[in-house]
């Protein structure tokens, strides 16, 4: 079966669209926070955005998260098709602007994570490498990450954040958001996509309830924090807010010791 999915690249909710090849990396096609609030990013300083060369200037293609001074991971899929041309991509921080403010620091390169499957989004995971150090202050920090077997439980509150769009088909968002999600437990998140994708233990599910609330367009590669660590990374998810399919991230604790592994070849 071939996965249909929408990739989170923007801030908003999370959001699958049906697809049977790889959606190119654009506003259009990325995942976005639907029914966040606005946040300054002084209170989320990790976050970063991965904007793309374009003829008019600069543009947020994904989220991605400050992991330290010369990397910030992403989804694999935000960074796979720029592995030969990494340049054309920058990471703007210190910004609750979605195409301005901040300082933008180049990529020199993308490591893809070496099992990342295009099909089933398995390891959708990636450290993209800044050309030069990142300077830290109050609105641009890096953020602890979740170590191997981290247990969270079920319901517990997680916040998501990015500049996807609002609502499936909708615009995105001009500035930060943000909104409180809560874990769904594995078997739940299985059985929602089971006839979808192969949910794994590289994964984990969120969604929030009353209202609705999910990342969406334009916010894969983006942060989910639970007790002040990054427990996921935006990846995919079957429309967004959809009570019935909850938003899917890649589960970075089963990817520490790759994390660090990676940081140490820069």
């Amino acid at each position: 079966m071939k996965l249909s999915h929408t990739f989170f690249i923007s801030l908003g909710v999370f959001c699958l669209s049906t697809a049977t090849t790889p959606l190119p990396l654009t506003e259009e096609s990325s995942a976005r926070i639907v029914n966040g609030y606005a946040v300054d990013i002084s209170q989320v300083p990790y976050q970063a955005s991965l904007r793309r060369r374009t003829v008019g200037g600069w543009a947020h293609m994904c989220g991605a998260v400050v992991v330290s001074a010369r990397g910030v991971l992403t989804a694999a899929h935000c960074g796979v098709s720029y592995v030969d041309q990494p340049t054309s991509v920058a990471a703007a921080v210190g910004s609750s602007q979605r195409n301005s403010g901040g300082t933008s620091y180049t990529i020199s390169r993308f490591l893809i994570h070496e099992l990342y499957s295009t099909m089933t989004l398995e390891h959708d995971i990636a450290l993209a490498i800044t050309s030069q150090n990142i300077a830290f202050d109050r609105t641009v920090a890096s953020v602890s990450i979740a170590p191997v077997g981290m247990t969270i439980p079920p319901n517990a509150e997680a916040l998501v954040t990015g500049f996807g769009r609002i609502a499936t088909g909708d615009v995105a968002s001009s500035v930060l958001l943000a909104a409180q999600v809560k874990i769904v437990d594995q078997t739940s998140c299985l059985k929602a996509y089971l006839r979808i994708a192969a949910i794994t233990p590289g994964m984990i599910c969120a969604i929030g309830t009353s209202p609705l609330r999910d990342a969406c367009q334009g916010d894969s590669g983006g942060p989910l924090v639970y007790d002040n660590r990054l427990i996921g990374i935006v990846s995919f998810g079957e429309g967004c807010a959809d009570i019935n399919y909850p938003g899917v991230y890649t589960r970075v604790s089963e990817y520490e010791s790759w994390i660090y592994q990676k940081l140490t070849e820069i």
